[in-house]
């Protein structure tokens, strides 16, 4: 009996291009998320649709059914992909600027990331004490966790995820189709 042919295992990676190469040794974590941004602005933002478009109300109606609805909601997370990607970072952003204690928990785990990834490998003496990168992140997450407890963190999530949803639902579901998704559907 023959053996079974197998295709071999690809050796490239997938998602090489899902994500930015990786950050050098000794990197700052800022620099890392101005890499991000900066591909971000490039690859998402160059297809933000006009928001005289986007808030067009004369395209504005309410779902004849449910499979209009469905119809409508498919063709807008698709076309207006972009332009919801920036309301819900808008949403994100409103809410941590109006959650003071959010807001300063924020930036004293980012503010202490970036000083730990400053730490030469010997450590940091701090008082007669040396501390390693390792501890000082052991402190910084038993500090962030009692920090981000009490600024209600659970709470703003799920108005974020809630906000979020009846906005970008909403919209998509009430604006109609445009004259080019009626001619994609008879090809």
């Amino acid at each position: 009996m023959a053996a079974p042919a197998y295709t071999p295992v690809p050796t490239s990676n997938p998602f090489s291009g899902a994500f930015p190469t990786p950050p050098s040794e000794g990197a700052s974590p800022a620099t890392i998320g101005l890499g991000y941004i900066r591909k971000f602005r490039e690859e998402r933002l160059s297809s933000l649709r006009p928001f005289a478009e986007f808030f067009d109300l004369n395209r504005c109606s309410k779902p004849t059914s449910l499979a209009n609805a469905t119809s409508r909601l498919n063709y807008n997370i698709n076309y207006f992909q972009s332009n919801y990607l920036l309301l819900f970072l808008g949403i994100t952003g409103y809410s941590v600027i109006t959650n003071v204690m959010l807001m300063l928990s924020v930036g004293v785990v980012v503010g202490g990331t970036h000083f730990i990834s400053k730490v030469p490998p010997e450590g940091v003496v701090i008082g007669q004490n040396t501390y390693t990168a390792r501890q000082l992140q052991t402190g910084l997450t038993c500090l962030a966790v009692p920090l981000f407890f009490f600024s209600s963190t659970i709470g703003t999530v799920f108005y974020i995820i809630g906000a979020s949803a009846v906005s970008i639902l909403g919209h998509a579901s009430f604006m109609e189709e445009g004259v080019e998704g009626g001619f994609a559907s008879t090809v």
